[in-house]
């Protein structure tokens, strides 16, 4: 079952019908499964798409003649497999991909098994490629996507990069401050204390099945994004503005910095991404944010300038320093590149104008585009004089989770 539910998931994303994480949570409440069966259908399907053009690429140079779009998702699928997942004899991945194949009748099951046969032993030459070509092939990265990298940071560091977003990332949770402590938490079987932040602990397994969870003693959030609200660090009777909210991770812990003191006003375009806010303030028992669907592009036509005391923009970027964990982004195309930075454009200047003077403002992503970061930042100062910057930040996936953050201040006079 694990393996035909895997596929499912795996030919969606191929046919462009889901997200990776939509899916899987969309069957892991439809079947009954052990903890042991989703982790096994998660790893599958994740290291699948993770490794995509790599496997692609073993194959053609392996198998002639034409191979139909289930075909190759069921060879990528099951010589992931044999390559990543050496527990597993490869006589049995073969046996189940064959067993798959016998739905869609006997000449594809002969051929799945030929070729899967074929693979157990396949050969690989890269000598026909270039250095950039290979190394986009070896870390499963697109060519635009590597260029990026090797332009924006340099060979060695874009390497480290590259090879980071191959890795499987930790599992971690920000513990809820309102109704516990970090020493409490980890007097707790399996967690122990994040190394990036002074809110986060890891956890080996689901944490979503931990008590601690249940009870809202603890919430997902990666570690790096954990540093964001530190970095705004409002005062208990602040006036704060989250203008991208959802899912409501760093707004949260706005709260929770407030000791549920002040007011966050906290905006997302979409009805069903504020009812994610909602819900997570209902679990955490965050009391001081109002939510609020509305496009923050157009906040001016609520608010008067120089408003509020500090404001959190959370820019919606290209993803590119979570690849690791959700790693079909680095098979977007790079066109949406230049209309998400329009975007990131119009919010600065937005939360510019209803910025008091003397307050102070974060923007954050979770890419590693230059352009979408510091680039950025650069051109709205350039454009504001009376904003200084006071700290800017990058974490790197050798460290943790990809993300850019940068604390602005608005001069007094």
């Amino acid at each position: 079952m694990e393996r035909q539910l895997a596929l499912e998931i795996l030919l969606k994303y191929q046919n462009n019908l889901s997200y990776l994480n939509i899916s899987l949570n969309h069957y892991f409440h439809q079947y009954i499964l052990t903890q042991s069966q989703k982790s096994f259908i998660t790893r599958v399907v994740y290291g699948t798409v993770t490794y995509q053009l790599y496997l692609d690429y073993i194959i053609r140079q392996n198998i002639t003649g034409r191979i139909k779009s289930y075909e190759r998702m069921l060879l990528m699928m099951s010589l992931y497999q044999m390559i990543y997942m050496d527990a597993i004899p490869q006589y049995a991945i073969i046996n189940e991909a064959v067993e798959l194949a016998k739905q869609k009748g006997k000449r594809t099951a002969n051929f799945i098994n030929a070729a899967l046969r074929k693979l157990s032993h396949y050969h690989i030459s890269f000598d026909n490629l270039d250095d950039i070509q290979r190394l986009s092939f070896e870390t499963s990265h697109p060519l635009w996507l590597v260029k990026l990298f090797m332009k924006q940071y340099g060979q060695e560091t874009a390497i480290s990069i590259l090879q980071a977003n191959n890795t499987i990332p930790r599992q971690n949770a920000r513990v809820n401050t309102l109704l516990t402590t970090v020493d409490d938490i980890l007097k707790i079987d399996g967690f122990s204390q994040s190394s990036l932040s002074v809110d986060g602990v890891y956890y080996e397994g689901a944490i979503v099945s931990t008590n601690a969870y249940k009870q809202g003693l603890i919430t997902i959030q990666d570690e790096s994004s954990q540093l964001v609200a530190r970095l705004l660090n409002p005062c208990k009777d602040d006036y704060v503005l989250d203008m991208c909210a959802a899912p409501g991770g760093k707004t949260t812990h706005l709260a929770a910095l407030m000791n549920n003191q002040g007011v966050i006003e906290a905006y997302d375009l979409y009805d069903h991404k504020v009812d994610l806010i909602n819900q997570l303030c209902d679990r955490l028992q965050v009391t001081n944010i109002h939510t609020h669907v509305y496009d923050s592009t157009q906040l001016l036509d609520i608010y008067h300038q120089e408003t509020f005391d500090k404001i959190l923009l959370d820019a919606p970027c290209s993803g590119l320093g979570v690849i690791k964990r959700k790693p079909e982004i680095k098979y977007h195309e790079s066109n949406s590149l230049d209309e998400l930075q329009k975007i990131q454009e119009k919010l600065l200047e937005n939360a510019y104008l209803i910025l008091k003077k003397g307050g102070n403002m974060v923007y954050s992503t979770c890419t590693l585009n230059k352009k979408e970061n510091e680039k950025q930042i650069q051109a709205f100062l350039s454009k504001h004089p009376d904003m200084k910057k006071l700290e800017e930040k990058t974490i790197l996936p050798a460290i943790s989770d990809g993300f850019y953050m940068c604390l602005l201040e608005k001069d007094l006079k």
